[in-house]
């Protein structure tokens, strides 16, 4: 049976919408290259920080906020349907400086935030260090950020699979979509190496694959490109060095309840190279024992890199475009595990009713062909 919906890509973003989608009724198929949720919504540290760095006020900050805001309900229906537990933690998390210059910055930091109107609390080192003993004893000082907050996203990845595919979603692995026909100004459907998938509504969610599906103007392939993050984790089994997410002005650390510590991560524009290298390991470990000089005796116990889909402008592409049927997911850049939920339900609102809400448009493909892009996206956006 030809399905209503086809989405190319079962990473976070296209599987949120799959769930969505198929829980409002409709037929859906989702197309994946490899493994289901094996992407870089796999290898994210899954960290909730809508707040980021240096956010600017507007729809892009609105959409993070909003999110967040309800991920304890979309995380408790996960749980529900799937029996994953995706553990939402919302514990906050700390930025700490070492030294002056990074105390400088986080100064600058923390007046940006207030002029924002976000809520965020200056920390003196004393309270730095009694909220987290485990960390350097250099510490000049802290911002705690309480809605900063995480989940394990490699639960999620499970959670989503079952739970869309027990509303009726099929996901169907190891078929990368070649292009997409289109015949006559209409979107029949999309090619695979044996054969076309042929739906009503076809929604580009390939993540920094996205501009790569062919068969259509190139005005309609997002300019969206990878930036590897290397990552690796340490196991600290029962002795919890720290309690909550600690970003050190250049790397972070994230907790997991199963003993595991992650620290990360590289930003790197080195193409679809998903290779972990000796520079970035060295990068990550020096500033892991920068912040917390207690975890040089820590076991290494994994290692990996995943491709995040940076758009153009640094913000996420979203909604219909100008040939009817076929709908942008994508360019979500660090922020994919947060914008999930929220994403999933425009794109599904938009679908089932044919129009364009007022928090989509901001997102809309055509910006790019409005020349409304200026200056540089952003590389220190809020936390993966």
């Amino acid at each position: 049976m030809t399905p209503d919906v086809l989405i190319i890509g079962a990473g976070v973003i296209g599987l949120s919408i799959a769930h969505e989608l198929a829980g409002r009724g409709l037929r859906v198929t989702v197309l994946d290259a490899g493994e289901a949720g094996k992407g870089a919504s796999w290898a994210s540290a899954g960290v909730l920080a809508p707040q980021g760095a240096r956010p600017s006020a507007g729809p892009y900050l609105d959409l993070s906020l909003w999110s967040r805001e309800v991920y304890g309900t979309f995380a408790e229906r996960l749980k529900e349907e799937s029996g994953v537990d995706i553990e939402y933690r919302t514990d906050g998390g700390l930025h700490i400086a070492l030294d002056e210059a990074e105390q400088a910055e986080l100064d600058d930091r923390y007046r940006h935030q207030q002029a924002l109107g976000l809520p965020v609390e200056r920390l003196t080192a004393e309270e730095v260090l009694a909220l987290e003993p485990s960390l350097s004893p250099d510490v000049r000082g802290g911002l705690f950020f309480r809605g900063m907050h995480q989940i394990d996203n490699r639960k999620l990845m499970r959670a989503l699979i079952v739970a869309a595919v027990r509303r009726g979603a099929q996901v169907v692995c190891g078929t990368p979509a070649t292009g997409l026909t289109v015949r006559k100004a209409q979107l029949i459907g999309v090619e695979s190496s044996s054969t076309t998938w042929k739906a009503g509504t076809i929604i580009n969610a390939a993540g920094c694959w996205s501009r790569l599906i062919s068969g259509v103007d190139p005005a309609l392939q997002p300019p969206v490109k990878p930036v590897r993050g290397q990552m690796l984790a340490l196991d600290v089994g029962t002795t919890a060095p720290v309690r909550r997410v600690i970003h050190g002005l250049g790397a972070y650390l994230v907790p997991r309840h199963d003993g595991r510590l992650l620290v990360g991560a590289t930003v790197e524009k080195v193409g679809f190279d998903v290779r972990v290298t000796a520079g970035g390991m060295a990068t990550l470990l020096n500033a892991a024992l920068r912040m917390a000089p207690g975890l040089d005796g820590a076991p290494l116990s994994e290692v990996w890199a995943g491709l995040r889909p940076m758009s153009k402008d640094g913000k996420p592409i979203l909604g219909p475009t100008t040939l009817p049927g076929l709908v942008m997911a994508t360019g979500h850049y660090r922020q994919g595990i947060l914008l999930a939920p929220i994403t999933a339900r425009l794109i599904a609102d938009s679908v089932v009713t044919g129009n364009v809400s007022p928090e989509l448009e901001p997102f809309l493909l055509e910006r790019f062909g409005r020349n409304r892009h200026t200056g540089t996206p952003n590389l220190d956006p809020p936390l993966p």
